[in-house]
C-alpha cells in the first residue's frame, strides 16, 4: 500500500463513519404516551433537499485558498470509492468486526437520501472533502449518527494488511472542530509500514435535517487539519435554513 492510498482511505474512513449500517433499517417509533400524559408536540418538519440543491450548496462553499469547491452529485461521489472498495476486498482487516466495508468506511446509501459532496482538494498541505445527505426523516440521520459512536469505538484500533505489509490506525474523539453544537469528529493517525503517519479529522453533524460531514487529512507534519474540516463544516450549516 501507498501513502496516498493511506490519505484516501483514511479521508474516506472517518467521512462515512457516521452512516455505518446506514444499508438498511428505520429509526425506531415513539412509543405512545399513556392516556394519563400529554402527548408532546409534533416536532416541525424540516426541508429536504433534492441532489441538485445539494450540489448547489457545496458549490456555495470556499477552500481555505478562497477557491469553490467542485460540487459532484451522490452518483458521481459513489462511484469515486468503487476503487476503494476493490482494494478493501483484498485487504485483510482486524478487528474482524470491523471488516465489514461500511465499518471501514467505504459510504453506504441511506435508502430515499438525497447527497452531494466536492472533489477532493489539497490546499496548504491539508487535503480537504465535504459530504451532505438529506432527503430521508431527520431521526433516521440522528439514529445513524449515534449508532456510529459506539462502532467507532469498537473499531479504535485496526490494522489493514496486505502482501505482507500492513498499516495500523488508531481512532479517538477530537473535540474544536467546527462551532455547530451537536458536532461529532474524530482524529485518526494511521501509521505506513515505513513508520510514516497519516493524520484524519473528520467531523460530522445533523443540521435542519442535513448530514454534513467534513474530512482534512494530511500527513503528522502538518497541523490545519482541524481548522480545515470545521471551516467546511461551519460554511455548510450557515447555508442551511
Amino acid at each position: 500500500m501507498k501513502k496516498n492510498l493511506l490519505l484516501g482511505f483514511g479521508a474516506s474512513a472517518l467521512a462515512a463513519m457516521a452512516l455505518t449500517a446506514c444499508s438498511g433499517g428505520t429509526a425506531a417509533a415513539p412509543a405512545s404516551a399513556p392516556p394519563s400524559e400529554t402527548a408532546t408536540a409534533t416536532p416541525t418538519p424540516v426541508k429536504q433537499y433534492s441532489n441538485e440543491e445539494l450540489v448547489s450548496l457545496v458549490s456555495q462553499i470556499k477552500a481555505s485558498d478562497g477557491s469553490s469547491l467542485s460540487a459532484v452529485s451522490g452518483e458521481e461521489l459513489a462511484g469515486r470509492y468503487q476503487p476503494l472498495r476493490d482494494t478493501l476486498g483484498k485487504t485483510t482487516i482486524e478487528p474482524a468486526a470491523c471488516k465489514d466495508l461500511s465499518a471501514v468506511g467505504v459510504p453506504q446509501t441511506i435508502a430515499g437520501s438525497t447527497s452531494a459532496g466536492s472533489t477532493r482538494v489539497k490546499t496548504d498541505g491539508v487535503f480537504t472533502d465535504l459530504t451532505l445527505t438529506s432527503g430521508v426523516d431527520v431521526e433516521l440521520l440522528e439514529a445513524k449518527l449515534d449508532a456510529s459512536k459506539s462502532k467507532a469505538e469498537e473499531c479504535s484500533q485496526m490494522t489493514f494488511s496486505s502482501s505482507g505489509q500492513s498499516i495500523k490506525s488508531t481512532t479517538e474523539k477530537f473535540a474544536g472542530i467546527g462551532s455547530v453544537p451537536g458536532t461529532i469528529a474524530f482524529k485518526t493517525a494511521m501509521v505506513l509500514p515505513d513508520g510514516t503517519e497519516g493524520i484524519i479529522y473528520t467531523a460530522h453533524v445533523v443540521k435542519d435535517g442535513v448530514l454534513i460531514s467534513a474530512t482534512a487529512s494530511s500527513d503528522a507534519a502538518e497541523t490545519g487539519g482541524p481548522a480545515a474540516a470545521g471551516a467546511l463544516l461551519d460554511q455548510s450549516a450557515a447555508l442551511i435554513k
